[in-house]
């Protein structure tokens, strides 16, 4: 006589075996897809000041910089403007290829990416305004820009 349960198939175990390998393969899969696509979008911006300490270790690696455009340095040409960037320490040139926002303006602040050159200029080819973080409401029976894109 033989028991009940007793005679278990080889072959559940092993296909149990092969669910769990797979399942361990897809989640290790994501999570590298997860980590890989963070560290590219969580590069911040590196101050001129930054840049100068790193030297020519940083010359020619993709990186942000960021600071406030000074005024008086705003220069264009075409689709490309030239401006220094400064932190209030050290000033930095950049070229930036391509144009720039239209809220794009000497006294305001930036972060361009792009890389630094052997020649000491920093090359930008994407350029990103910093506005403000004060949220000024419309006055009182004044209709948000933004309610008047509808005609």
């Amino acid at each position: 006589m033989t028991e009940v349960g007793a005679s278990r198939s080889p072959l559940l175990g092993t296909t149990r075996a092969r669910i769990a390998v797979a399942l361990v393969a897809i989640a290790g899969a994501l999570v590298w897809v997860a980590v890989s696509g963070l560290s590219n979008n969580l590069v911040y911006y590196r101050t001129p000041t930054e840049i100068l300490r790193g030297g020519p270790s940083l010359s020619g690696q993709r990186i942000r910089l960021g600071g406030l455009v000074l005024p008086g340095t705003v220069r264009a040409a075409g689709s490309d403007v030239d401006f220094v960037v400064s932190d209030e320490t050290t000033r930095m040139s950049v070229e930036a290829s391509g144009g720039v926002p239209s809220l794009f303006r000497a006294g305001q602040g930036v972060v361009v990416e792009g890389y630094y050159g052997r020649d000491g200029v920093f090359h930008a080819d994407t350029v990103l305004v910093k506005h403000s973080d004060q949220y000024r409401p419309p006055a009182p029976g004044e209709t948000p820009t933004s309610a008047r894109l509808g005609g």
